[in-house]
């Protein structure tokens, strides 16, 4: 069963949330602040977090941080805040998503269950979970099903956002992805300052595949990948 980790000091909205998780046939684990967050991460990784931002021991933000540093959960904010700013600092920290209070619960329902889908898929086409590409003398190995990816055998900590940035490129190999695209396919919503996000992303992509030449930048179109394909 998908197991959602959530945090969320107002109980009425915690208890609201939660019930209506289960409802939907989602296994839940409750916490109130960040204390019992990380004692929780210590026994059991969860498939999602679902974390308010402004808590009374920390800040949301500062502890997904901190989580995407060691791990690939995906992370939904909530947040009263609606300001632009704080949302970019959400994506930028690599959040699947976000939802301003106050939201419907249907609402959430649909950005978990697009999350879990993005996050779930396989790359189209390809009958392997596995999947080899090579640059020059560099072999990149994806594992779908683990969301790991490594460097000539070393372990490369992608953030979801991230990972799910690289995914859609190698799953259009060759082919040019627009900012626009992307920015579609990882957030639904359409706007400037999210869609330079997306730069941030790439750059950080390239820097931990220590080079520029695996992800293409286009001018005045967007991005592709270029890995040769290694699966025979």
């Amino acid at each position: 069963m998908y197991n959602v980790l959530l945090i969320e000091d107002s109980d009425s909205i915690r208890e609201a949330v939660e019930n209506y998780l289960i409802l939907n046939d989602y296994s839940v684990t409750s916490c109130r602040n960040l204390q019992e967050a990380e004692s929780s991460l210590n026994t059991n990784l969860p498939d999602l977090a679902v974390v308010d931002v402004n808590l009374p021991d920390g800040n949301g933000f500062l502890f997904a941080r901190k989580v995407l540093s060691k791990t690939t959960v995906p992370f939904l904010f909530l947040t009263s805040r609606s300001e632009e700013s704080d949302r970019i600092t959400g994506l930028e920290l690599g959040a699947s998503d976000y939802i301003v209070k106050p939201f419907s619960l249907k609402e959430m329902i649909l950005r978990i269950e697009a999350i879990k889908k993005r996050t779930e898929s396989t790359i189209p086409g390809q009958e392997l979970d596995r999947n080899c590409w090579k640059l020059n003398d560099n072999i990149l190995e994806i594992d779908q099903n683990s969301h790991r990816v490594s460097l000539d055998g070393n372990a490369l900590k992608l953030t979801p956002t991230e990972w799910e940035i690289l995914s859609k490129l190698i799953s259009h190999n060759g082919s040019i992805l627009s900012r626009e695209q992307i920015q579609k396919s990882l957030w639904n919503i359409s706007d400037e300052k999210s869609l330079k996000t997306i730069d941030s992303h790439i750059k950080n992509i390239r820097n931990k595949l220590k080079s520029p030449h695996w992800i293409e930048a286009v001018r005045g179109f967007g991005f592709r990948f270029t890995g040769d394909n290694r699966n025979g």
